[in-house]
């Protein structure tokens, strides 16, 4: 794209450089009819030209702004993050499992090393600190087509007194869980923890 508009800038120039010559080809009476059209319309294209250059401008410049953000956001990535409740929660005396999916998206070939881990809040700090824990998942390989089962954490729908005089689980959090493995570029989901809701985490879409 940015070479087709350098393109088209130098062949303006190029026409510019030789509209002298331009005119000797262009017929006499076809020249006129054209020259009366634009000396009618002269206000309306002094009004208009200019906004249409602005307006041109803007978009361009937006566009080469915001062009890489949404080709990163389109682009296919070998990882992907899968959070679907009721799907991803599972009781087990009295606690609710929350797990998430890393799947290999690609059909040929095993990714190696692939690592999870999420931001560091006061909330996720405290769920590693209680299942005494570095990261979400440890380096492993995912095979083509397949997932990873990572569990996220475990906590009761109604959080007991107990657990509820931890400031952690009863604040609301919104953290970013990242997936990585070799020779692949990063996935991401963000996440919000809610501990007055069930299930009391939901995915964003941003």
């Amino acid at each position: 794209m940015r070479t087709a508009t350098a393109v088209f800038i130098i062949l303006l120039g190029v026409a510019w450089e030789f509209s002298a010559e331009l005119r000797h080809l262009i017929d006499p009476a076809t020249a006129q009819k054209f020259q009366g059209w634009l000396e009618a319309h002269a206000t309306l294209i002094n009004q208009v030209v200019p906004l249409v250059l602005i307006v041109a401008g803007v978009f361009w410049i937006g566009f080469l702004y915001a062009w890489p953000v949404l080709h990163r956001a389109f682009q296919s990535r070998p990882l992907q993050i899968i959070y679907r409740p009721p799907a991803h929660t599972s009781m087990w005396r009295n606690l609710r499992d929350y797990y998430i999916d890393v799947r290999n998206c690609t059909t040929d070939r095993t990714i190696s090393g692939v690592i999870v881990t999420w931001d560091q809040t006061p909330f996720t700090r405290f769920i590693d600190r209680k299942l005494y824990r570095e990261c979400l998942l440890s380096p492993t390989s995912i095979e083509p087509s397949s997932s990873e089962s990572v569990l996220l954490f475990s906590l009761k729908d109604d959080l007991d007194m107990d657990e509820s005089k931890n400031d952690e689980l009863r604040r609301v959090s919104t953290f970013t869980i990242r997936a990585i493995g070799n020779g692949t570029a990063e996935s991401t989901a963000r996440f919000k923890y809610e501990p007055n809701k069930i299930p009391k985490l939901r995915k964003l879409w941003r």
